[in-house]
């Protein structure tokens, strides 16, 4: 649905038409809300980041909301390449690997086969021997903010009276009309945050289209 589409569907509810800054504004924060409590996250991407000799840490993409694992060492500089899923550690294990993986020449370095994430990067180990590998990463993007009329979100149209009642939780919430509030957040989430009802269909309907096929997500907001 188009948002000058969307923006008239909420009216419908809202009865108000002085304030589409808000009404815009509060959609574009339920989809961010949606994209984030999705089980893989709404729109996926595949980055290759080549590695760099004795380089231990690689940054996650900046607008990432979730990783999903496991991240994979490819054995080339192309996506075509052969290559493995690494194993995942925590900052514990990994440090006891890497005590001390900034020193100037690291007992550890060879072909990657572990990794850790850490302050918004992948850290890896044995620290890699070699720029000819590739690390290849799995991720799903933070949603574009809509804001022309003619812009569209990359939910599907099923999200659009979930994207309905959290839109007008959000306005009525703003102008301190905190029963007409609880009364729209009801309708797709408890007291606790937890999606019910439709939204709680769809996220389910979204965790089992992948989950079998897909490794574990981190959802933190990486």
């Amino acid at each position: 649905m188009q948002l000058s589409a969307f923006k008239t569907y909420v009216k419908r509810d809202f009865k108000r038409t002085d304030k589409d800054t808000e009404l815009v504004q509060a959609y574009n924060d339920m989809i961010v809300w949606v994209a984030a409590q999705m089980p893989h996250g709404n729109y996926k991407f595949q980055s290759y980041v080549p590695t760099v000799i004795g380089q231990e840490d690689y940054p996650i993409p900046s607008n990432a909301i979730h990783l999903i694992h496991p991240v994979r060492l490819l054995l080339g500089t192309g996506s075509s390449d052969s290559g493995y899923s690494m194993d995942y550690l925590t900052k514990e294990e990994y440090d006891l690997r890497e005590p001390n993986p900034n020193r100037t020449s690291p007992a550890s370095k060879g072909r990657p086969s572990a990794y850790t994430v850490f302050s918004r990067s992948i850290l890896t180990t044995p620290i890699p021997d070699l720029a000819t590998y590739l690390l290849e990463i799995n991720w799903s993007k933070r949603p574009t903010a809509q804001s022309a009329d003619a812009d569209i979100s990359s939910l599907g149209a099923e999200w659009d009276e979930v994207l309905k009642h959290g839109t007008l939780e959000r306005l009525y919430e703003g102008l301190g009309m905190l029963s007409e509030a609880a009364y729209w957040g009801a309708k797709y989430k408890d007291a606790e945050g937890v999606p019910v009802g439709l939204c709680r269909s769809l996220f389910e309907i979204e965790r089992d289209r992948e989950e079998p096929l897909i490794g574990v997500v981190e959802p933190n907001w990486l």
